[in-house]
């Protein structure tokens, strides 16, 4: 890994070179070879699902320590087939079923559908932050309805954010209000969770819009510099792995530093607290206590993007396993990882993606949020071709997931579609409406969602009793029997 320092000497002159050629040639590299788009493709599909891959074996460890990984799972997880891995007994997971993604894979299908719907858009931005808060609010009491989905692990930034009478009308003043009412110390990785699918919707835009892209989509629910910087990072990384400039370790330091020379230059993401809002928030305003400087400091934020070792980031503290610095960390380290074993000789297959992530869901703590933003990096590195089967079998709504990351590819000009496929466009997919295309559900279809779910919740776990209790019986049978 590069020295931080060496890395950082000389970014503030090199952020004015970055600028990739105009628009109308950016996606020129795609037409070097047929190999290099469709690898580009390959990638982009594998940036999606590998991000829903991690997440769903995530959900094994989700706020586990490590040692109770170790014993509750000690074999290899599979997703699928005779030998699918059980869930751990426990109320956290008795909402789920294997195989089943959260809601850090639901929240970055907002941003797809979001992208879908309002094409074709070639100058304007990328995605309308304004449609994404709006399309939050809706997922955080309808769910996700183009797939039934109700709406699981919804984070308490996001919940208190997004649930405020005034958040539609000003997103970011009203997480700004949030987020000073924790003495500005939040910041949780919920904007970082689903930001991935902005990879690859960048990959034809200069690195400064990227930066833009990522920052605007963030903010509409955590403010802290923090998360935006890590927001930036975690876009940059994807997209400069599908334009095939991440290459090496030192290509993920530059952009560590150009991530945060570029939020450190803006006093108005560095100290966010010094927005002057309008309307209803004119009297929002912070005393720094103390002398207090901005959160974003370039210490902190180093030593996390260089630990060398998942145990060093030490994910299942209880107290601060949601800090968005671990979520970004592991991911960074996974993908150095993936890097470092490349050289290996049995590093070409789909065992790659498969250990890495097992290694660090079983460190425990956020583990679905941690995998999910690592699984989207080494999605990209490795591609879709070299996900592992044994998981992509057993995904829940797989072949769904597939398909809309096809069909972003091909709109994003990345894939060309062939003279035998259909020509319906995104605008044909009731997916991608607000509703998806199955219209609101009422109160009262919401009180029955609700009451259905808390059923199956209690169904499972009364035979999960029965079944301890006829064990224990029998244990006791076998007791009496050697007692004679």
């Amino acid at each position: 890994m590069s020295n931080p320092e060496d890395v950082s000497e000389n970014v503030q002159n090199e952020m004015r070179n970055t600028a990739i050629p105009p628009k109308v040639s950016a996606m020129d590299f795609l037409k070097l070879h047929p190999f290099v788009r469709t690898t580009a493709h390959d990638k982009v599909l594998g940036t999606i699902v590998g991000a829903a891959l991690g997440d769903a074996i995530g959900l094994y460890t989700e706020f586990l320590p490590r040692t109770e990984c170790l014993r509750a799972y000690p074999g290899k997880f599979f997703l699928a087939g005779p030998k699918r891995t059980d869930f751990r007994a426990d109320s956290h997971r008795d909402k789920f079923s294997p195989g089943e993604w959260t809601d850090d894979t639901d929240q970055s299908l907002l941003l797809i559908l979001s992208y879908l719907h309002n094409l074709p858009a070639p100058v304007s931005p990328v995605v309308d932050a304004q449609d994404i808060a709006l399309r939050i609010n809706n997922w955080i009491t309808q769910g996700l309805r183009c797939l039934d989905r109700p709406p699981l692990g919804i984070g308490q930034t996001i919940g208190r954010v997004v649930l405020d009478p005034d958040y539609l009308k000003d997103p970011e003043g009203v997480a700004l209000k949030i987020w000073l009412k924790s003495k500005r110390n939040a910041a949780p990785n919920g904007s970082l969770m689903r930001t991935h699918p902005l990879g690859a919707m960048c990959i034809g835009r200069t690195l400064e819009e990227t930066f833009r892209v990522a920052t605007d989509v963030g903010r509409v629910t955590h403010i802290d510099p923090r998360c935006v910087v890590s927001c930036c990072l975690a876009t940059a990384l994807g997209r400069g792995i599908l334009r095939g400039e991440v290459l090496c370790e030192t290509d993920i330091d530059v952009l560590a530093e150009k991530a945060y020379a570029w939020v450190d230059s803006r006093d108005e993401l560095k100290n966010p607290e010094n927005r002057k809002t309008d309307g209803d928030w004119t009297e929002v305003t912070a005393t720094r206590e103390g002398g207090e400087e901005s959160k974003l400091e370039k210490e902190e934020y180093w030593k996390h993007c260089s630990f060398q070792d998942f145990r060093d980031l030490q994910l299942d503290d209880s107290q601060k396993m949601g800090y968005v610095y671990k979520c970004l960390g592991s991911a960074i380290l996974a993908l150095r990882l993936a890097m470092r074993r490349e050289a290996s000789p049995n590093s070409h297959g789909t065992q790659l993606f498969e250990k890495i992530i097992t290694e660090l869901v079983m460190e425990g703590g956020d583990a679905d949020t941690n995998a999910c933003v690592a699984g989207a990096l080494l999605g990209a590195w490795v591609g879709h071709a070299r996900l592992p089967s044994l998981w992509q079998d057993g995904l829940s709504n797989g072949t769904w997931l597939y398909g809309k990351a096809q069909k972003m590819s091909l709109e994003l000009g990345i894939s060309v579609q062939n003279s035998g496929q259909s020509q319906n466009t995104t605008h044909d997919d009731p997916d991608t409406a607000l509703d998806g295309g199955k219209g609101m559900l009422t109160k009262q279809q919401l009180d029955r969602r609700e009451r259905d779910f808390v059923m199956m919740i209690l169904e499972k776990q009364k035979a999960r009793r029965e079944a301890q209790a006829k064990e224990e019986q029998a244990k006791k049978g076998i007791g009496k029997w050697f007692s004679k």
